[in-house]
Parts: C-alpha cells; structure tokens; sequence
C-alpha cells in the first residue's frame, strides 16, 4: 500500500491571516509530505507493507510507527480545521461541561496543557471507553489511540507548526488554533462508534502499487477522458482540458488523466497530485 497526500477541504490561503499561506504550504505541503514519503520507504517488505494507518499506529514501534503517527496526526489536525468559525454544538457543549465544569475552564486546561507540554508533541481532545472526555498531553508522536482513547481534536504543538507566523508564541498560536477549530466535526467524532475508523477514506488517500486512488479511478471508468476541469487546491489555477497548456508542451484537447507524470501547475509549479475536479 502506497500512501498519499490529499488536498485539503479548503484552500491554501483560506485559514488567513491567523495561519497563512506560507505555513500551510510547508507544514503541510512539505512537511507532511516528509513523513508519507518516509513511510512509503520503511513498510515495503515488513508486516505493516499492506496494513491500514491505525493499525499501523496501533502495533508498530521506532521509526515506521514515529513516520505513521506523524501522518496520522498530522491530517487528523489539518482536518479539524476551517476557515469558517464555528461554534461548539449543544450536544459537545454538554459533554465538555459534564467533564471539565464549563467551556471556560476546559479551554483553560487544554491552553495550558499545550503551553506546558515540553518540547515537541501534541495535545489532544479524546474520550475514553465509557464517553469521558479527557485532555491528553503526547510527546512527539504520540497518539491516545495506543492507551484505548478516541481521539476527537488535536492541536499540533511542535514548533514547526507554529514558527513561520507567530516565532516561538506557541499560547498565541494556540489560541488562534482554537478559533479555527470545526467543532461540528469534533461532535461527529465523538458520535462515531468505537468501533468505527476515523482516520483512513476521509483522512488520507491511499493507493495500491498497482493502481490510482479509488476516487481517480472511479472517475475514469465513468469519463474514460476525464474531460473534466480540474483545479490546483494550492493557488487556484484551473486546468481546462479545451484549452490545455500549449506553453508546458501540452494541446487543446488533452484530458487531465493523460497529461505527462512530471507535468506541474504553471502558476505554483506543484504537481498533479493537487488538483482536484472542479466544481461543475
């Protein structure tokens, strides 16, 4: 199993201007990317070659566990993300009151559990076997997962998270974290039953060896020439296949599926692997 980097549900630059463009591209454009290609380097011939990333998580040690968590954790916060504020839900208002005494105090325990955490790590929001809420401070790659917790939110507090926009204020970054935090997914979360996977079709692309990401090749089979528009989740370019890119090498008429392999976006030179169909 091949695993790779997604796009994100939002655009580059739409967490501005309390995360900015600049940290999204690195930390999750690069950054992660580290980790996923790590990963896809360390599994070929192990146990772990064709198991999924939780399991993956859940059973492996040193350096493929440390590459895992790290993919994991690293989506699981980019995906509790959104440009757009939301409020806490009444249902998780409740069960945060019931647990920690009152909203107020809650983010009071989780800042400081981030602010304090040495080093490097992650401060998550998970519930326990018979629904309690707890904050749980993870040193590195640390993921309550491994203790019998499910996760519901994280705040990534190592220092490349947060070093490009706000240098070594990790309460401010945290802060703004908060804000941007989509409770309505961490609601669902919590909702989920215990059994359920949270963190593979939604959370990470996969592919085999052999083949595309499901998504792509269910795309194919149903418009074998994909003459579909597509657009670059980084910048916003739109490639039409009507058009094509003449400057790059590549005529009118070409659909997205058959452009060259080493093929990039001539506005942001990233690859095909970030765009995405656009909207119809």
């Amino acid at each position: 199993m091949i695993y790779t980097l997604p796009p994100l549900p939002y655009a580059s630059d739409a967490l501005e201007p309390r995360m900015s463009k600049e940290t999204i591209e690195y930390h999750y454009g690069k950054h992660l990317q580290t980790y996923i290609d790590n990963l896809n380097n360390l599994i070929p011939g192990t146990i772990y070659e064709n198991m999924e990333l939780d399991e993956i998580v859940m059973t492996a040690e040193g350096p493929i566990f440390n590459n895992a968590a790290q993919v994991m954790n690293h989506m699981f916060f980019f995906n509790t993300l959104s440009p757009k504020r939301k409020n806490i839900p009444q249902e998780l208002k409740e069960h945060l009151v019931r647990d920690f005494g009152s909203i107020e105090t809650f983010k009071e325990q989780f800042k400081q559990a981030a602010v304090s955490l040495f080093g490097s790590g992650w401060v998550w929001l998970a519930q326990d076997s018979g629904g309690k809420l707890h904050i749980i401070p993870e040193s590195n790659a640390g993921n309550p997962m491994r203790d019998g917790y499910k996760p519901l939110m994280v705040i990534d507090v190592w220092e490349h998270a947060y070093y490009i926009d706000y240098r070594n204020r990790r309460a401010a970054f945290v802060d703004i974290c908060w804000d941007l935090t989509d409770w309505e997914v961490v609601l669902i979360r919590m909702l989920q039953p215990p059994v359920d996977r949270i963190t593979q079709t939604v959370l990470i692309g996969q592919t085999t060896r052999e083949g595309l990401t499901d998504a792509i090749t269910d795309a194919i089979m149903e418009d074998e020439k994909d003459m579909r528009s597509y657009v670059c989740v980084t910048c916003g370019w739109i490639y039409d296949p009507a058009e094509g890119d003449p400057e790059n090498g590549v005529p009118a008429g070409t659909p997205f599926n058959e452009l060259p392999d080493d093929w990039t976006c001539p506005a942001c030179g990233v690859g095909k692997e970030y765009f995405e169909p656009a909207a119809r």
